[in-house]
């Protein structure tokens, strides 16, 4: 989505900025000159996007997180012209509703016919919607695109490092009156899509929450000043002028690059996802505590400098919160940690510190669950206001299911290069319930690609897989369903499937096993080739941001067709159904992970501070 991420900018200023990019917005689609230089902006506050596995061309595989992580100009090169850095996507991370692929490639088809020299591949397009909103998490895609309910980030307040940007649209697309918000699958904000809003089904509508439209729109922003995305150096630009952050670019990339690399499934098109269960009540609000875990005996405290200074995370200030970032999808979406970052100097510096929060889900057996990479700005030592540290998705932590408290581990880091790392913070959090979350429904169809993740990890192996997979039926008509797979996987032996693959398979498979009915089939993967080459950027004047790297649900649009079209600027987003921004930036995704967020009150082991929204 397209993230209004900004340091600190006074309001005139900001107005100023979006008075500027209002216009390119509206004129670079038929610009002719050449590429402008890009935004030069350092990344703020909401900077959490999902990342798929990195593979560098030595073979060691990092997470997207830690210090080994590909830079973006090499991933940039991956993804314009398929050297350099490899991204190997898990069966799990290689689904796009077929819908939304076809709204994708039809996209950059025509892209092709309009602007031949742009060679837009649709991965690129792929990309920011994975990052955006995770290909429209959650939601249902009818037959001419449009996806319900809408998809809308965080009110762009000015607060917790979004831009200020007040009502442009009178609500129509973001139903907020007061500020603007990051719109549909790929995050645009209503004065962006003003300008750079297409109609890419045809139907004499341009309607940011339409996968046909956005992914037109989301072409031709990338494409503009003559963009050559062959050019490592332009697709780059791009990307970062759709949202400035050297995260946002370093996500999509990657992405894009496993897309091509690895190619893709279409999953069949739910019609009824996103609609809540018959009688499903409010989620029930769970009693949480924090517990820090004690740091090693002689752990290492970095020494600050004016050049690294030393991140803490001053643990008694932190708290967990489950996030309800769509009624419309049973249970929570996310997990929110949230709490006072600072950074000490040698010397005190004037210019707000920046800091990368590395953190782990894992359950009580040490399992990780999920990981998420945010960017923070750090406060000064006896800063007392909580920022968000990181959001993880709910989706996944349901669908682990793992029982037992939680344990997070923060790692922060100076944005500065050479830098140590500060010793992680550890603590766990207890009070949740698997069933709480978004995931801990299931289809056979994730069965199906969890087993096949494992697999590939090494973690079952694979005449065990093969058996085990033809034992996954294509739909549950009635509860034992499971059984036969149950039976076999309890009876492979540990060098066949190891213990953490065994209790996870076991929890997603009794939970299928006790449904009624479900009649989701599951997708026959047939994968998409990937194609060759793929986009490459220019510098382009930089949208104003907005942040949240998972677009939260708002108030319903005042209507679904404007007659005029009032549309969004890109924001951006994070962790399940996510947003970004550019005048598409305004976080699901990674995805992941992702209309002010709700949720519900954390406790804290010493003095629970409520988190930023």
């Amino acid at each position: 989505m397209h993230r209004a991420r900004v340091l600190t900018m006074p309001v005139v200023a900001v107005a100023t900025l979006l008075l500027i990019n209002g216009s390119a917005a509206t004129s670079q689609a038929n610009s002719n000159a050449g590429p402008p230089p890009g935004p030069a902006r350092p990344p703020a506050d909401g900077g959490s996007f999902p990342m798929p596995r990195l593979v560098t061309s030595g073979g060691s595989g990092t997470s997207g997180g830690d210090g080994s992580t590909p830079s973006t100009q090499s991933l940039a090169v991956a993804a314009a012209t398929g050297a350099g850095v490899v991204v190997t996507l898990g069966t799990g991370d290689k689904g796009i509703p077929d819908r939304v692929l076809a709204a994708y490639q039809k996209a950059a088809q025509r892209t092709a016919r309009e602007r031949p020299g742009c060679q837009l591949a649709w991965p690129l397009l792929a990309g920011i919607g994975k990052v955006e909103s995770g290909h429209g998490a959650g939601r249902s895609i009818s037959a001419d695109g449009t996806i319900t309910p809408s998809i809308v980030g965080l009110p762009l307040d000015g607060n917790d490092g979004r831009a200020l940007i007040l009502d442009t649209d009178g609500g129509n697309w973001d139903g907020d009156t007061f500020f603007d918000r990051a719109v549909g699958p790929m995050q645009f904000i209503p004065s962006t899509w003003q300008g750079s809003g297409r109609d890419g089904n045809d139907d004499g509508q341009r309607n940011p929450n339409n996968i046909d439209d956005a992914a037109l729109a989301t072409a031709g922003y990338l494409c503009a000043y003559n963009r050559n995305l062959t050019d490592p150096t332009q697709l780059r630009a791009a990307v970062f002028a759709y949202n400035p952050s050297d995260d946002y670019v370093r996500a999509v990339l990657a992405w894009t690059t496993g897309y091509s690399d690895s190619g893709v499934i279409a999953l069949p098109t739910s019609a009824t996802a996103g609609t809540p269960a018959p009688g499903s009540g409010p989620i029930p609000v769970p009693t949480i505590t924090v517990t820090s875990q004690p740091q090693a005996p002689g752990t290492p405290m970095p020494t600050p400098s004016t050049a690294c200074p030393v991140i803490t995370v001053e643990s008694a200030t932190l708290t967990a919160t489950p996030t309800n970032l769509d009624d419309g999808v049973p249970g929570y979406e996310a997990l929110d940690i949230a709490g006072v970052l600072t950074a000490t100097t040698a010397t005190p510096v004037a210019a707000p510190v920046t800091a990368a929060v590395n953190a782990t889900l894992s359950d009580s057996h040490g399992w990780m669950i999920t990981s998420v990479h945010t960017v923070v700005t750090a406060d000064a030592p006896g800063a007392v206001t909580p920022r968000q540290l990181a959001r993880f998705d709910g989706t996944t932590i349901g669908e682990a299911g793992a029982d037992g408290a939680l344990t997070v581990t923060l790692t922060p880091e100076s944005d500065a290069a050479g830098c140590a790392a500060a010793p992680p913070t550890t603590f766990d959090v207890g009070g949740l319930s698997p069933a709480d979350f978004a995931g801990w429904t299931t289809t056979p169809a994730r069965l199906h690609a969890r087993l096949a993740d494992y697999a590939q990890l090494g973690q079952v192996e694979p005449a065990t897989a093969d058996a085990l997979g033809a034992l996954i039926p294509a739909s549950v008509t009635g509860p034992g369903a499971l059984t036969p797979f149950l039976d076999r996987l309890g009876s492979a032996t540990p060098a066949q499937v190891n213990d953490e693959a065994r209790a996870r398979l076991t929890s997603i498979a009794q939970r299928l096993n006790n449904q009624q009915t479900q009649n989701t089939p599951s997708p026959a993967p047939t994968a998409t080739p990937a194609p060759t080459a793929t986009p490459v950027p220019t510098a382009t004047p930089a949208p104003t941001p907005s942040s949240t790297p998972t677009p939260a649900p708002a108030p319903a649009p005042a209507s679904t067709t404007p007659t005029a079209a009032p549309a969004p600027t890109p924001a951006s987003a994070a962790t399940s159904a996510g947003a970004a921004g550019a005048a598409p930036t305004a976080s699901p995704a990674p995805t992941p992970a992702p209309a002010q967020t709700q949720t519900t009150p954390a406790a804290s082991a010493t003095s629970a501070t409520s988190p930023p929204a």
